[in-house]
C-alpha cells in the first residue's frame, strides 16, 4: 500500500523538494512525517503546489528576459577602467570585478553586481580584455575593458 507525499526537501533515491511521491505508508509515517521531510499530498495542498511552480515558472521567465534585454544592451560596448601603472605597464596592484562594474554603471548607465563579473585571472597589466558578465546561469554578456594608465 502506498501513501501520497509532498517531499518539503530532497529525499535521496526518492525525490526532490516539491515533488509529488507515492512512498510505502511506513516509510511516510515513520520516517519522513516526523523528520518534517515530507506532508501528505491532499487535494488543496498539490493545488497549491501546482499554483506555486507556475508563479516560479513565470517568475524565471521574467527573469531570463531582464537578463537576455541587459545582455543585448551591454555585449559589444567597450568600458575604460584607468589605474596607476609602472613605465613597462604593469599595474600597482589588479582591477578587480568590483572596479569593473563601478565602470560599467558609470559609463554605460548600466547597474551590474560585482559577482557577474568573471574574470579569468587577475587583470594586471596595461591592455584590452573580454570580460563575461554571467547576467543568469543560461545568459552571458561580453565586454571589452580598455585599462589605461590614469593620468
Amino acid at each position: 500500500m502506498d501513501r501520497k507525499v509532498i517531499l518539503l526537501a530532497d529525499v535521496k533515491g526518492v525525490g526532490h523538494k516539491n515533488d509529488v511521491v507515492n512512498v510505502s505508508v511506513g516509510y511516510a509515517a515513520n520516517y519522513l512525517l516526523p523528520q518534517r521531510l515530507a506532508i501528505d499530498a491532499t487535494s488543496e495542498r498539490v493545488a497549491s503546489l501546482s499554483k506555486h511552480k507556475m508563479a516560479v515558472s513565470q517568475e524565471k521567465n521574467v527573469v531570463l528576459a531582464r537578463a537576455q534585454d541587459l545582455a543585448a544592451k551591454l555585449t559589444g560596448q567597450s568600458i575604460t577602467v584607468r589605474a596607476k601603472a609602472t613605465p613597462q605597464g604593469r599595474l600597482y596592484g589588479a582591477i578587480t570585478p568590483d572596479e569593473i562594474a563601478a565602470a560599467i554603471g558609470s559609463q554605460l548607465s548600466v547597474v551590474v553586481e560585482k559577482r557577474t563579473v568573471s574574470t579569468d585571472e587577475p587583470i594586471k597589466a596595461l591592455g584590452v580584455y573580454a570580460i563575461a558578465l554571467k547576467l543568469s546561469p543560461q545568459v552571458t554578456a561580453l565586454v571589452s575593458v580598455t585599462v589605461a594608465e590614469a593620468v
